[in-house]
């Protein structure tokens, strides 16, 4: 039997994100144990865990919105061929030539071997794809936002984010070399990701927008001053879009060192940032974070994923008070790993330890 809490999900959720005292701090495991189209659902390892979801936990109903290649719905043709060992060359038709992309099979389905951009010869082939504007049936994330098991979310690349489809040594140097280059991409993908906002935004999509990519500007692939131009210049302007529609809320994703840019990401406006990572693999002190930017960002995070899965029920336990302790108090503070379960099928071991967090976090 579910615990008899006074607030939904997405109350409680709410709650946090505007900074007011909640009846407790909302958990995250970013598992939807509601959610009948997901593949850990199909998945009979995370069953007990998606069960201890249900009980002690807050869901999200996480909807992507579909924006194509490079943020648009135009026919592409596609052409695919196997590779000597194995490898898979993806080949995509531009009207200024082809673009390709070689991945890997593994375990997760592919790997990434080669990007679609590597030259300023495939960015001007990704630039003359023509934009048609993705408009997806919107019934399902607008039935969702009335359901009370679950907070709707929907979920958008930042123009940064389209630095996935380039090579990282390319961006690097582009940053340097071809830095008008690297700012018509980003100007393209923001003005197609205004339009797809507006398309949600007018039909009433929401109460959350998600946005990723911000780590693809973090130090090491970019100079620290790079985030200012290539980051908050672009995304304070999605932020205030969707805070112009009351009761929408904005959250920020991004992995990385993101420290020194705490004040930044606060300047740009939005309610919400994960996934704060602390050290050695980030370099976030969440009681440093909610003593800088507590009172104007509703902080989530900060348990990393690798430390939850292979702790002992003792690290777990003290890992859990630590964070509500450091980030619960005055509200502003959801609690969550720094990433999704993601092994298929999980590991009992790592089962064990995310229904203890849940249980942990609910005590």
């Amino acid at each position: 039997m579910n615990p008899p809490f006074t607030m939904t999900t997405p109350e409680r959720v709410l709650t946090a994100l505007r900074h007011e005292i909640p009846d407790r701090v909302p958990v995250f495991l970013y598992l939807n144990p509601f959610q009948e189209d997901t593949w850990y659902r199909r998945d009979p390892s995370y069953a007990e865990v998606l069960e201890a979801c249900a009980q002690y936990g807050d869901a999200i109903y996480d909807w992507y919105f579909p924006s194509g290649f490079f943020h648009t719905a135009a026919p592409l043709e596609r052409e695919t061929r196997e590779l000597p060992g194995g490898d898979v060359e993806h080949r995509i038709h531009t009207p200024r030539g082809p673009l390709t992309c070689i991945t890997r099979p593994d375990w997760r389905g592919a790997g990434v071997v080669k990007r679609w951009v590597t030259t300023p010869a495939d960015a001007e082939c990704l630039l003359s794809i023509p934009y048609v504007p993705a408009r997806p049936d919107l019934s399902a994330i607008l039935a969702a936002r009335r359901d009370a098991r679950w907070v709707a979310q929907a979920t958008f690349e930042d123009p940064i984010c389209c630095a996935g489809l380039i090579d990282e040594m390319a961006l690097s140097i582009w940053t340097l070399e071809e830095r008008p280059l690297l700012l018509r991409l980003l100007d393209t993908a923001a003005a197609r990701i205004r339009d797809e906002l507006a398309y949600c935004l007018a039909a009433g999509v929401g109460p959350l927008y998600y946005f990723n990519g911000p780590e693809y500007a973090l130090p090491p692939l970019m100079a620290p001053a790079d985030f200012q131009e290539f980051v908050v210049a672009y995304d304070t302007p999605l932020i205030a879009q969707v805070h112009a529609v009351p009761d929408c809320f904005t959250i920020v994703h991004s992995h990385g060192k993101v420290n020194a840019f705490l004040e930044q990401f606060a300047g740009m406006g939005t309610d919400g940032l994960n996934v704060l990572e602390p050290p050695p693999i980030g370099d976030t002190v969440l009681a440093d974070a909610k003593r800088r930017i507590g009172d104007r960002v509703c902080l989530i995070g900060n348990i990393q994923y690798d430390d939850l899965a292979r702790g002992s029920e003792e690290d777990i336990d003290a890992m859990v008070q630590a964070a509500i302790t450091d980030g619960a108090p005055g509200g502003g503070f959801i609690l969550s790993p720094c990433a999704s379960p993601y092994e298929s099928p999980l590991p009992a071991p790592t089962a064990r330890n995310l229904i203890r967090y849940l249980q942990a976090a609910h005590r």
